[in-house]
């Protein structure tokens, strides 16, 4: 094969293997910003059941072979029931809410009951999200839907770290 065939096909194979854009959507809306932290609350009164936010954000920088990688973030979230009773198959996580200053990362984790997780705990993930620096300090609101009246409630954690795994 001469050198341009090779050229085309490393080169093929190099766009074939990105990774997608952006799950959800990345925006700057001072209506929704103002919104979301009057509305959000740090610890979730639902009947009797207190519930908080347990997060883990980071951008995974292992090498992974020779093709260079974005490593987007990824937003791993917890609805941790406080007394440690399960949570009730009724409640979701409906939307997760990253913000960076005026910046604002919208997404539809997903649900992944399926999973074995403590049934105190509700998983949700995020990921192929923006490229933020790491070790900077983010506020993570979720929005969590109660289908049995149905109402919607937000709950926020401040101050969470992305973090540079390798």
């Amino acid at each position: 094969m001469n050198r341009i065939t090779l050229l085309l096909i490393y080169s093929l194979l190099f766009v074939s293997c990105e990774k997608d854009k952006i799950s959800g959507d990345l925006i700057e809306d001072p209506k929704l910003y103002s919104s979301l932290y009057s509305d959000s609350v740090d610890t979730l009164t639902i009947g009797i059941d207190k519930c908080i936010i347990e997060a883990e954000l980071y951008r995974d920088f292992f090498p992974g072979g020779p093709i260079p990688r974005k490593s987007p973030l990824i937003a791993s979230v917890y609805l941790v029931k406080c007394d440690s009773n399960s949570i009730p198959d009724h409640i979701q996580i409906k939307k997760m809410y990253i913000i960076s200053n005026q910046t604002i990362w919208v997404s539809d984790p997903l649900d992944n009951r399926q999973r074995k997780f403590p049934d105190y705990k509700l998983y949700g993930l995020s990921n192929n999200g923006p490229i933020w620096d790491t070790d900077i300090t983010v506020d993570v609101i979720l929005k969590i839907v109660d289908n049995s009246i149905p109402k919607d409630y937000f709950l926020i954690a401040k101050n969470q770290i992305i973090e540079r795994i390798e």
